[in-house]
C-alpha cells in the first residue's frame, strides 16, 4: 500500500510539474513570436520629398535586435534637408515595445527611441529622450510595415 501512495504521489508530482514547466515556456516562445513581430523594414507615413521621412529596419543578431534609421529632411546646423543615417545595437524589447538607442553624427548626444506595434503592419515610433533626458513635447510617427 506504501509502494503505491509513493508512486500516486510521484505521479502527480511529475503531472505538477511539467504543467509548470509548460507554463513557463509558452511566455518566452510568445515573447519571441511577438518580438520577430518589430523584424523587417518599417517606413514613415509622414513624407518628405514623396519618400517615407523616416525608415527603419531591424534584425535578429546573435545576441540582441540591431538595425539603421534614416531620417530624411532633418535639420542640421544650417542645413534643412539633411539626411542621417543611424545604426543601432542592443535593442531591447519588453513584450510590448522595442526600445533602441542612436548616436547623432558628430557626438551631437544620443536619442532613445520606442517603436510600439498597433498591428501586424503598423507602428508607432516615438522619440523618447534626448541624452538620458525625457524629450519635451510629443514626436511620435505613424509607421507601416
Amino acid at each position: 500500500m506504501k509502494s503505491v501512495s509513493i508512486w500516486g504521489f510521484l505521479g502527480t508530482a511529475a503531472l505538477v510539474l511539467s504543467m509548470t514547466g509548460a507554463v513557463r515556456a509558452a511566455p518566452a516562445g510568445q515573447q519571441v513570436n511577438a518580438a520577430e513581430r518589430v523584424l523587417g523594414k518599417w517606413s514613415s507615413t509622414e513624407r518628405f520629398e514623396n519618400e517615407p521621412r523616416i525608415s527603419l529596419s531591424f534584425h535578429q543578431t546573435d545576441r540582441s535586435i540591431a538595425g539603421w534609421a534614416v531620417l530624411l529632411g532633418q535639420h542640421r546646423k544650417a542645413d534643412d534637408r539633411a539626411t542621417l543615417g543611424l545604426s543601432f545595437t542592443e535593442a531591447t524589447w519588453n513584450g510590448q515595445s522595442l526600445r533602441f538607442s542612436t548616436i547623432l553624427p558628430e557626438d551631437e548626444g544620443t536619442i532613445g527611441w520606442e517603436l510600439r506595434p498597433t498591428s501586424p503592419t503598423t507602428a508607432v515610433l516615438a522619440a523618447l529622450t534626448e541624452d538620458g533626458q525625457p524629450i519635451q513635447g510629443e514626436l511620435k510617427w505613424d509607421m507601416t510595415k
